[in-house]
């Protein structure tokens, strides 16, 4: 469940991480998986199914995304922003940030957004992992996005097996220097606790890790 601690702030589970304390219930447990199923939506995806304006970054008001909400979907009449911004605070794959009552998407959009303002990526190498049919195509060609407006890349190779087996039962994992690419102008942005951004990576930053 989600919850909020009177000392310790919000927290997901049945008592706060810090004190062992129970604290104010916000929301069940399947309610914040369907919360988070329709505010992801909303700010990668379809923003204009609920009325929803995001600015040029992505960023889109809080108490207009909650009024939209509760007017689509009856059972969330009673959502406020402290939910949402429950919600995206505690997020574990740190999806979210929120600024001056304003929220966005960090990664995975497909709907146009500047992430130019996103922190420049400060590792050396980052890793993407493929299935074996495409190994060769991209040591050859680069990397291009996909089904999403970015190329992602992850900062570990723990995190980069863990995306690519959605795809595919055993990824292989290529390794970018990320530090060489950036020295020679591309952008790399972190956009999430392990996840990285940029528009695309040329064939000459990609190895195959071995």
């Amino acid at each position: 469940m989600l919850a909020e601690c009177k000392e310790h702030g919000y927290y997901r589970g049945k008592a706060c991480p810090i004190c062992n304390k129970e604290g104010k219930f916000l929301m069940s447990d399947k309610e914040l998986k369907k919360l988070s199923s329709v505010l992801i939506g909303i700010l990668r995806h379809f923003p204009q199914q609920f009325g929803v304006r995001l600015d040029e970054h992505g960023w889109g008001d809080i108490e207009e995304i909650c009024r939209a909400i509760r007017d689509k979907i009856d059972r969330f009449y009673w959502l406020r922003r402290k939910h949402v911004e429950a919600l995206a605070l505690t997020d574990e794959k740190g999806r979210y940030q929120i600024k001056d009552g304003k929220i966005r998407a960090t990664y995975a959009h497909t709907i146009e957004v500047d992430l130019s303002d996103l922190p420049m990526a400060d590792v050396d190498v980052l890793y993407y992992p493929v299935t074996e049919e495409e190994v060769d195509i991209i040591l050859e060609q680069g990397i291009l996005p996909t089904d999403r407006n970015k190329v992602h890349l992850s900062g570990s190779i723990e995190k980069a097996m863990e995306a690519g087996k959605i795809r595919t039962e055993n990824p292989i994992i290529l390794k970018i220097d990320a530090k060489k690419a950036m020295e020679e102008g591309i952008d790399i942005r972190k956009a999430g606790k392990d996840v990285y951004v940029a528009d695309e990576i040329d064939a000459k930053y990609i190895s195959k890790l071995e």
